[in-house]
């Protein structure tokens, strides 16, 4: 009986290291990037007519990639944004916060395009391994989903690809 418990703490002993290790996201100084942003959110709007229309919003995201564990795969997100479209003209801004298993963080700036298809984005913060990073990404949007309830006003999964080089 002694036998086997010593035998067990060295076997823990010697997996803990490999568990550690296994959660640490390990990602190329540099590339290409391709993942999908899936969000959830809900927002506060007002409107005057059918041609004005403006929205705050906040969401949480997950990122995921095609295959598995390519670079940003299975982060998670929280976003503040504004949406507006006036006379037609949309407009849309906001951050995100995304984090990664092991808690490593990355602030995005995006802007959208004036036709509302998607937009472009920049790295403006980092933390962990992601400080100083460059990256510059663009999104295209597919919010056409079914809503899961009254209080979320869209959800969808919208591709996004760039490029991105760690300090």
């Amino acid at each position: 009986m002694k036998t086997m418990l010593i035998c067990a703490a060295l076997i823990a002993i010697i997996a803990t290291p490999s568990l550690v290790e296994a959660a640490r996201v390990n990602i190329p100084k540099e590339g290409k990037f391709a993942f999908d942003f899936c969000p959830v959110g809900r927002g506060k709007t007002f409107s005057a007519g059918e041609r004005l229309f403006v929205m705050n919003y906040d969401l949480d995201a997950i990122l995921r990639t095609t295959p598995s564990g390519e670079v940003f795969d299975r982060m998670g997100a929280r976003c503040f944004g504004i949406y507006a479209n006036i006379n037609t003209r949309q407009q849309e801004s906001g951050f995100c916060e995304l984090t990664d298993v092991d808690g490593d963080k990355w602030w995005m700036d995006y802007r959208g395009n004036p036709d509302g298809t998607g937009g472009t984005y920049i790295a403006v913060h980092g933390t962990g391994k992601y400080e100083g990073m460059a990256l510059r990404g663009e999104y295209r949007i597919d919010n056409n989903w079914g809503s899961i309830s009254r209080e979320v006003s869209f959800q969808g999964c919208n591709p996004n690809t760039g490029t991105y080089k760690l300090k």
